[in-house]
């Protein structure tokens, strides 16, 4: 049978690393346990390493180059990695945004798990669902 694929946000992702505790961080420790698959792309993979380098957030959270170093490997060889061959242009008031529908498109994903209020708004996109970090752990069945 084959695993849940499912587009982690940045913000998500990196709410997951920079805090011990929480929806993000019970979602990105059971993406290391391959829970279920995470999709990501080229260009997520960049915003998110960048977000992680930014000086009020490195230096704030006590990041090191080792933490960043292990995201990295898991984001590029832990995960489905799609090359930014799909362009969507759904999300308006953030393109940005869009990113993350095209990878969940490219890489077949099932859901979009995100804070982000203009993914979230949107409630899916074809057959991905969208939802934020604590309803996706009820998804799994896993949320206390």
């Amino acid at each position: 049978m084959r695993k849940i694929r499912v587009v982690v946000d940045t913000n998500v992702l990196v709410s997951g690393i920079i805090s011990s505790k929480g929806a993000p961080r019970r979602i990105l420790d059971l993406a290391k346990k391959e829970v279920f698959k995470v999709v990501t792309s080229i260009s997520i993979n960049h915003e998110i390493l960048n977000v992680l380098h930014r000086d009020y957030i490195y230096a704030k959270y006590n990041l090191n180059e080792e933490t960043i170093d292990n995201i990295s490997v898991f984001l590029y060889e832990g995960a489905i990695l799609t090359e930014d061959h799909y362009t969507v242009l759904k999300v308006k008031r953030d393109p940005e945004d869009n990113k993350f529908i095209a990878c969940a498109l490219e890489g077949e994903a099932d859901y979009i798990v995100s804070g982000d209020k203009h993914l979230l708004d949107l409630k899916h996109y074809k057959s991905i669902q969208i939802v934020d970090a604590r309803g996706f752990l009820k998804i799994l069945g896993t949320s206390k």
